[in-house]
């Protein structure tokens, strides 16, 4: 039996035009102060007070809200897919052109120190805290909320439509809000909207950022013992269906994930505690894989091997895929 699988898994998403960090951190020359110490002073000087400089920060101006007349123009219903315990379904969404103008011009510059953590913090938690775009967000959360009573399967609805929104390199990061409007993004836009969505939901998120690959992924806070590397956060790929915490992917150009990546935290919330049931699929799925032959027309499995990835497949739309008898 062979089993023919199309996943697109794509790198250099991220930080478009970079290199790798440098191998030397930057040097930095600490301020040196003097310390005069006088003995014996016979005459003390009466200071003289002097009036305070007062220095008025300047302050960037918030760009003006529009009004919802300008706000909700070119109107768009998007169907967006998603698969859960095999029931692949669609959700539907109205997006509006009107509000990703408003967010373009929001657009914060990018941290000139790609490489300080504490920098990228503040600089991506730019995109999750937009107000305006929380208004419209609300409403595709809503609808998800709608298609389940349990947390966790709508964490897990989140997870998929997500996934499966088409990988598209883009020129410059995307807000959540426009991933679903353009319905495509890198793998920086959507592990943005990934860890948008799941923290209103009420879990803790962070961006799992690793340099040398140019690659980026959600965490989402989960028991240790299925984290990457112990963290606390759960590796969530973004960028094609797949199992949460399934982590050995072969991406173009770059092979696994080998490096440790930089945990940036978004938000705090609760930890996905229902995760053994992904970790053991995903487990089972790295067994498959490593079992399997690869050649130019596909990937051929045994029958068991075939029979199990074909279960994983429909649980949770990994795959286009197609199957043949080998010769």
């Amino acid at each position: 039996m062979a089993l023919i699988i199309i996943a697109v898994m794509l790198s250099g998403c991220v930080m478009n035009g970079s290199t790798s960090a440098p191998s030397t951190p930057p040097q930095v020359t600490p301020t040196q102060t003097s310390v005069v110490i006088v003995e014996n002073e016979e005459e003390i000087p009466v200071p003289v007070l002097e009036s305070p400089t007062v220095t008025t920060p300047v302050v960037t101006p918030e760009p003006a809200i529009p009004p919802v007349a300008e706000l909700e123009i070119g109107k768009n219903k998007q169907s967006y897919p998603y698969t859960t315990r095999s029931q692949s379904q669609f959700l539907y969404f109205d997006t509006y052109s009107g509000v990703n103008t408003y967010l373009q011009e929001r657009y914060p510059d990018r941290p000139t120190d790609f490489y300080n953590v504490s920098t990228l913090e503040g600089y991506y938690r730019e995109y999750v805290n937009d107000p305006v775009q929380k208004v419209y967000l609300d409403d595709l959360i809503e609808n998800i909320h709608d298609r389940s009573d349990l947390p966790q399967e709508r964490a897990r609805i989140a997870v998929s439509l997500i996934q499966h929104i088409p990988y598209k390199v883009t020129t410059r990061t995307y807000y959540p809000y426009e991933v679903l409007s353009y319905n495509s993004g890198k793998c920086e836009d959507k592990s943005i909207l990934a860890a948008y969505v799941l923290s209103q939901m009420g879990y803790g998120t962070a961006l799992l950022l690793y340099y040398p690959e140019h690659h980026m992924a959600l965490g989402l806070k989960c028991p240790k013992k299925f984290s990457i590397n112990n963290s606390g956060y759960c590796f969530v790929e973004t960028t094609t269906p797949t199992i949460m915490t399934f982590n050995n992917g072969t991406y173009t150009g770059v092979g696994r994930l080998k490096s440790q990546p930089e945990i940036i935290r978004i938000s705090e919330g609760n930890s996905f505690e229902q995760m053994e049931e992904e970790y053991t699929d995903a487990q089972a799925l790295d067994m498959v894989m490593r079992g399997a032959v690869f050649n130019s027309s596909g990937i051929y499995l045994d029958t068991i091997n075939y029979n199990q990835i074909s279960y994983l497949n429909k649980k949770y739309g990994l795959f286009e895929s197609g199957s043949s008898s080998s010769g």
